[in-house]
């Protein structure tokens, strides 16, 4: 199937691993956007094996850094992602790793990160798109997360839509 990108959508691409997520880097970029990769992926790898620079991944680590997010801190990761939304309408987060965050807090917790930022990105206009493997989750969990959201199979073509 078709897919076609829009500002101010919330977009969930299901995948086993997470490498369509990353490849789209160059299409949002190509497209104009100014583009963040929050990520479980070390920056250096993202970069190696998909170009993407420093300077545009946060990286969900433990460990300290300026481009690093502490997983349990996700309150500093929503605010961090939505003041860049605010910034200007031409901004995309393809974002992995919300498997990790569930296993490093509970589900509820990380569910009110994915409304905050749905809300976001349809207020400013912007674009998410969050890479899962739904084996990961429960069917209720699933559930929760698709609500609010358009879906992409790892299958599925993607073009941004014309403006």
């Amino acid at each position: 199937m078709q897919i076609d990108i829009k500002p101010g959508n919330f977009y969930l691409l299901q995948e086993r691993k997470a490498e369509k997520i990353f490849i789209l880097y160059k299409l949002m970029v190509e497209a104009g956007k100014k583009v963040t990769c929050v990520s479980r992926i070390h920056p250096d790898q993202l970069n190696e094996d998909f170009g993407i620079p420093h300077k545009d991944s946060l990286w969900l680590s433990n460990t300290v850094g300026e481009r690093n997010v502490n997983p349990l801190n996700v309150g500093i990761l929503t605010d961090r992602l939505i003041r860049y939304f605010e910034e200007s309408e031409d901004r995309v987060v393809l974002f992995e790793g919300l498997e990790y965050l569930v296993m490093q807090n509970d589900f509820g917790k990380v569910l009110r990160l994915v409304n905050y930022l749905y809300e976001s990105v349809a207020v400013t206009k912007n674009i998410i798109i969050v890479s899962l493997d739904p084996r990961a989750f429960s069917a209720k969990e699933l559930a929760f997360l698709e609500k609010s959201a358009y879906i992409i199979d790892e299958k599925d073509k993607i073009s941004m839509a014309k403006s």
